[in-house]
């Protein structure tokens, strides 16, 4: 077992968020659960349509089927391209990464690659699931897993990445999870990347994901996080080149002692560049705890940039936190910028409207609550992804409303 050295509440990036159920336990490596215990998680998980799917258990690939294009590659380090793992594997998490990126590439056993080559479409999407267990576990301590995602994506070429974060039924989620996905987009490739997270109570799920985009590329992400006691992801993106297209739309739901921290990092360098981000925050309780820091730079030489950034954040409970720091640094003077941000409770205008049609003021809150975080959620663009991650959010609102 090791102990590990966390950040405190002293750093500046960490000072909203408290890292207490890592540095007061242990952790260790799981034994591994069996193929069949595997199973009774992942079966059922399906999405719409076939998928490449790839089942990582413990930061470990374990299988991957589906039909991959001629010229691709997904599967684990062992087989995958050497040239793509000399020169981009933990070039990102090196000169960007934080602490947690750090301790991902020390500790991380495997890494799921993906090898898009030049002009290739990428049909199916790529549907990463990611399972945590405590097998082997001593009261009171974390089992410790760090997967790794790496994404290479040629010119021309396109690809939908799913990745959903679960627990071994057994384990109620009591394990860690420093998961590291750096992503390299040539010029005029795209990329979709859907994150979901819906791990155990016990959770905590602490994520890194780095993007370098190259001239007129696109990538998209959406971002729906549920479960877990403490979960942060940090997100850096890099345009490197003009007209480049970025989106980020993020969804987090804070039960009862949960806290969900998004650190979000854009750099604009070059013109005609387009950025959009869309963050929403539900707390629910005096025990929940929301923490958005978004930071966009449009830098001098990145004219003609259209940029926009909204964080909307709801409160449910009187003490319920939600710390919330937008910050959009413009040094172009020939740009289209837009920033919003509002903490607060439900709108009471909102209410009224529904009640002048025949609601109860019940259940009138109850449909606007469980509406805001519609937006994001249909961005999943799954009816079953969709109903798992609904499935979540409404146990734990179902939980708030019954105490009201």
């Amino acid at each position: 077992m090791a102990t590990l050295r966390m950040p405190t509440l002293r750093n500046e990036e960490y000072r909203f968020t408290e890292l207490a159920p890592l540095t007061q336990a242990s952790v260790f490596l799981p034994e591994g659960p069996s193929d069949a215990q595997v199973a009774e998680v992942v079966d059922g998980r399906v999405l719409d349509q076939e998928t490449v799917r790839v089942v990582v258990v413990d930061g470990v690939v374990r299988s991957v089927a589906g039909v991959i294009p001629e010229g691709a590659y997904v599967g684990g380090v062992e087989g995958a391209p050497k040239d793509i793992l000399q020169f981009s594997l933990g070039s990102q998490s090196k000169s960007r990464g934080g602490p947690f990126a750090t301790l991902n590439g020390a500790a991380a056993r495997d890494c799921t690659v993906i090898y898009v080559p030049e002009n290739c479409t990428f049909m199916a999407p790529i549907h990463v699931i990611n399972v945590s267990s405590s097998s082997g576990s001593i009261e009171g301590n974390l089992a410790f897993s760090a997967p790794r995602l790496l994404a290479f994506l040629e010119a021309g070429s396109s690809a939908a990445i799913v990745e959903e974060f679960v627990s071994m039924a057994r384990s109620n989620g009591s394990h860690a999870s420093f998961s590291v996905a750096e992503i390299e987009l040539d010029d005029t490739a795209s990329l979709t990347h859907k994150f979901v997270e819906l791990d155990g109570n016990n959770a905590i799920n602490i994520k890194s994901t780095l993007v370098s985009q190259g001239k007129e590329s696109t990538y998209s992400l959406t971002e729906v996080r549920l479960g877990g006691q403490l979960t942060r992801h940090d997100v850096g993106i890099v345009q490197l080149g003009e007209r480049t297209n970025t989106e980020m739309k993020h969804f987090l739901l804070a039960g009862e002692g949960q806290t969900h921290d998004l650190h979000t990092k854009l750099k604009l360098d070059h013109p005609e560049g387009t950025a959009n981000q869309v963050h929403k925050c539900i707390a629910v309780s005096d025990s929940s705890k929301g923490v958005f820091d978004g930071n966009v730079k449009v830098n001098r030489l990145a004219q003609r940039t259209d940029a926009g950034q909204l964080s909307r954040n709801l409160l449910l409970a009187p003490r319920a936190t939600v710390n919330v720091k937008p910050n959009l640094q413009i040094v172009a003077d020939d740009v289209k910028c837009t920033h919003g941000c509002a903490v607060s409770d439900l709108e009471a205008d909102q209410l009224f409207y529904l009640q002048t049609r025949g609601i109860d003021p019940a259940s009138a809150r109850k449909m606007l609550v469980y509406s805001f975080g519609g937006e994001v959620m249909q961005k999943l663009n799954d009816k079953r992804l969709i109903e798992r991650a609904t499935d979540q959010a409404t146990t734990t609102l179902d939980a708030v409303f019954s105490r009201q």
